[in-house]
């Protein structure tokens, strides 16, 4: 077995695995914890809007740290310590408890959530790089659709203390062990990527192929990297969108019961996405799969309006199951035009402005649609923005991939020269 496939498998420990049981669970606590507590929603929520900012400041920092220094090392401090932490708050009785929480929250996962994964797996996988994100994605999907219900479980039976408790030993067992097979590049144990062809050209060429492409330097200076950092807010807004749905759908004549349903169909139209559009991406380019993910992004949300209004159920599911593929493509889309844009060479250092960008897009996201319906008691102009978002993405998409290949093409004149 390539050893590209071991670094799948540390990502779906160190990011996948921590991010699905641990992050994505958050939202059966607040009851809980608001009930013992006392506490209103804002003060049991607000290290979860504290956590996105904290980790947007620290996004340019965590990759020049991880290209920098050795990656298996500051991954598994982080999960450790995130870990640990989540285990501590099952001892906390103050909100600063938990706002500090949310700070080292933010830090640690400033480091494993969007950056390492996709620039380990484009570091590693000349071929099939679209099908490794998709299978992490989809894992990290899976965990979280699993973790709900038995922490829901755990909750009625021990109470939210034992919970996290349980919940936190066992994600650091797993994932600890994982994300330990974490190497930087294949070139540090003398390997090639998986799918690597040698020809006369690379075997003349020195440079590793981790380290084609345009430095950072270049890059912040071209509006392609101003460009793809709106593309990442773009999907982030619109992904975000989701959490809206029960509310809609339970204000609506479809009822709460569709609402919930429609975030199951979401969920596994998200872990269907993730792997089609890495499939997509191999066989036909970001390009390619970045058309698809925005046009299943604004026809399932289209369809989606269309039938809430009318009452349909059946095809506001399916509208649902669609839009699972828009929403898949936060995952996929942003990382891997990235890298076809301006190439291997200082990917973490790129990619963190850009996740920064995610981070911020994700905690303001929910105060723009909570104030929309605030001021217009309808979510339809939610619906308009986020099929307008797409419509964008799509547009942008094409544009970034061309200026940013050019700028490899002139890059790799002047090598040549």
């Amino acid at each position: 077995m390539h050893y590209g496939w071991k670094i799948l498998m540390a990502s779906i420990g160190f990011y996948a695995l921590v991010t699905g049981v641990l992050c994505n669970t958050a939202g059966i606590f607040l009851t809980p914890v608001m009930d013992e507590m006392g506490w209103t929603r804002t003060e049991a929520s607000m290290y979860l809007t504290i956590f996105p900012l904290v980790a947007a400041v620290i996004q340019p920092i965590a990759g020049k740290v991880l290209q920098k220094y050795n990656p298996k090392l500051i991954l598994a401090t982080c999960v450790v310590v995130f870990c640990v932490a989540f285990i501590a708050t099952s001892q906390a009785h103050s909100v600063l408890a938990w706002n500090a929480f949310g700070v080292i929250y933010g830090i640690t996962a400033g480091f494993f959530m969007y950056i390492p994964t996709p620039w380990l797996v484009n570091n590693w996988f000349s071929k099939k790089a679209g099908l490794a994100l998709g299978i992490t994605g989809a894992a990290l999907s899976i965990f979280a659709a699993i973790a709900s219900p038995v922490g829901n479980a755990l909750i009625v039976s021990y109470g939210w203390r034992t919970t996290r408790i349980i919940l936190g030993i066992v994600t650091l067992v797993i994932a600890l062990p994982l994300t330990l097979l974490v190497k930087k590049s294949p070139s540090e144990i003398g390997l090639k990527p998986y799918g690597y062809e040698e020809t006369g050209k690379n075997q003349k060429n020195a440079i590793a192929p981790e380290d084609t492409g345009v430095s950072f330097g270049k890059v912040i200076k071209s509006p392609a990297f101003y460009l793809l950092i709106l593309l990442a807010g773009l999907f982030c807004l619109n992904a975000s969108f989701f959490q809206q749905i029960p509310s809609y759908a339970a204000t609506g004549s479809l009822g709460a019961a569709a609402g919930a349903m429609a975030v199951s169909i979401v969920m596994v139209g998200g872990i269907v996405g993730k792997f089609v559009l890495g499939i997509v991406n191999d066989a036909f380019g970001s390009k390619v799969m970045g058309f698809f993910s925005t046009i299943c992004g604004a026809a399932g949300i289209a369809l989606a309006f269309f039938a809430g209004g009318s009452g349909n159920a059946v095809l506001f599911y399916i509208g649902m199951g669609i839009f699972g593929g828009g929403y898949s493509g936060l995952t996929l889309v942003c990382p891997m035009v990235t890298k076809d844009s301006f190439g291997p060479k200082d990917y973490s250092q790129i990619y963190s402005y850009v996740t920064a960008g995610i981070f911020i897009f994700s905690a303001l996201a929910p105060l723009l649609y909570a104030q929309i319906y605030d001021v217009t008691k309808s979510f339809n102009l939610g619906f308009i923005i986020v099929i307008a978002g797409y419509i964008v993405a799509a547009i942008l998409i094409p544009t970034i991939l061309a200026m940013g290949r050019r700028m490899q093409k002139q890059n790799a004149s002047q090598h040549a020269a």
